[in-house]
């Protein structure tokens, strides 16, 4: 009988790990609260769970692994759970990330100390308590500090003090987005950002996703910090990469993770190699289901899935390196009146997905601490410069009107 995955989320990018998990011949079993979940349409069997409900899902879980079927191994798609993972690792008796990883990835102070004790190179940072403590951080060491909450998802709460004139209203927002109401600063450093998906075999870590993010919207929209993608292959000097592979590997490893996946948020400041944030799952916005297939020919969810599943990974060397740009539609906030063009945007040549997430009737929010996109591009070509003209000219046809 074919290894049974349980996939945590139905979301749209999960659907593609679905999808790449049936073509390897697996019985596919996907939960998420939502019965319309996308993912749903490539499963063979659905649990109705809350993906941030780690007892939830591992309750669904056990009942389906006892009753129906064996689960053999159990991965999370472009959300950020963990802790969901590894509560059903914990009650199947699975491999993989224990709890205690998955704890220091949710709380970014604690995985800061970590990674600060197991010698990774970090931004300057410091828990904040109060108002006051943030007033007295910002005279001792300047205002160009990130605030953001200790264990909130994504972006939810970040914010640069530096673009901010009421430190007070930056710390009252930053605890609203944390649920144990903690707030934390870091150094901002200059440089490079860069977005790395990596899979950690055997305690080995391969990083053959690599990307350079795109802020080219950083001033306009701060003191938030919003991303329009990224461009594939890195503009970095091979051995500065060499370096930021190094540091997420000890990353990854000063979490525990010795057999899983791990999405790293670096910055380059200077020459050095600085980590941001690691996270303990696949990413989101199709960079490891799309993006990283299409820039070098590795099957990274297929080895993930491999992974979950105790088998050996296959190749993850790159077999090429194809220029590849991801980009965002930023509608105007209103609600969606009109969505146009997307066939004809499909169809430019070096298109290879526009992916419109926006429906008739869905509220744009004005630009915050979440990306307010409404369709995503990736576009390929000769040069970054080809991929990069297909990826804008798809973009000016699509047209996304709200009232």
């Amino acid at each position: 009988m074919e290894k049974t995955l349980l996939i945590v989320s139905g979301g749209v990018e999960a659907a593609d790990a679905a999808r790449r998990a049936k073509e390897m011949g697996l019985y596919v079993v996907v939960s998420d609260i939502n019965p319309e979940a996308p993912g749903f349409a490539h499963a063979d069997s659905c649990l109705i769970a809350d993906v941030y409900g780690p007892d939830m899902t591992a309750a669904a879980a056990f009942r389906f692994h006892t009753k129906i079927r064996k689960i053999d191994g159990v991965i999370c798609v472009a959300a950020d759970a963990p802790l969901t993972v590894a509560a059903v690792n914990t009650r199947l008796g699975l491999a993989g990330i224990t709890r205690e990883t998955a704890e220091l990835a949710c709380d970014k102070l604690a995985m800061k100390q970590r990674f600060a004790e197991r010698g990774v190179p970090v931004p300057w940072f410091s828990e904040v308590a109060t108002p006051q403590a943030l007033q007295r951080i910002a005279v001792e060491r300047g205002r160009d500090l990130v605030i953001k909450p200790v264990d909130s998802r994504g972006s939810r709460g970040v914010q640069r003090l530096a673009r901010l004139q009421d430190l007070d209203k930056a710390f009252q927002f930053a605890r609203s987005h944390s649920p144990t109401q903690r707030v934390m600063v870091e150094q901002y450093l200059e440089g490079p950002q860069i977005s790395t998906e990596s899979i950690v075999a055997g305690g080995r870590c391969h990083t053959p996703g690599f990307s350079d993010r795109n802020y080219e919207y950083l001033e306009r929209y701060a003191p938030y910090f919003i991303e329009n993608g990224g461009d594939l292959p890195s503009h970095l000097p091979a051995d500065i990469q060499e370096k930021v592979k190094d540091v997420v590997g000890r990353a990854a490893a000063a979490l525990g993770v010795t057999d899983g996946t791990v999405k790293g948020d670096i910055v380059v400041h200077k020459g050095d190699v600085y980590v941001i944030e690691l996270a303990a799952r696949l990413s989101g916005g199709f960079f490891c289901t799309r993006e990283i297939p299409l820039n070098t020919g590795v099957d990274f969810v297929g080895n993930a899935i491999r992974v979950a599943l105790g088998e050996p990974v296959e190749d993850l060397e790159p077999k090429y390196l194809k220029p590849v740009i991801q980009r965002y539609a930023f509608p105007k906030a209103g609600r969606v009146v009109s969505i146009r063009g997307a066939d004809e945007a499909s169809k430019i040549p070096g298109v290879a997905d526009m992916i419109v997430t926006a429906r008739l009737g869905d509220v744009i929010p004005p630009a915050g601490d979440k990306r307010p996109s409404a369709a995503m591009v990736l576009a390929t070509g000769a040069t970054r410069e080809v991929a990069l003209k297909a990826a804008n000219d798809a973009l000016a046809c699509l047209r996304i009107e709200t009232a």
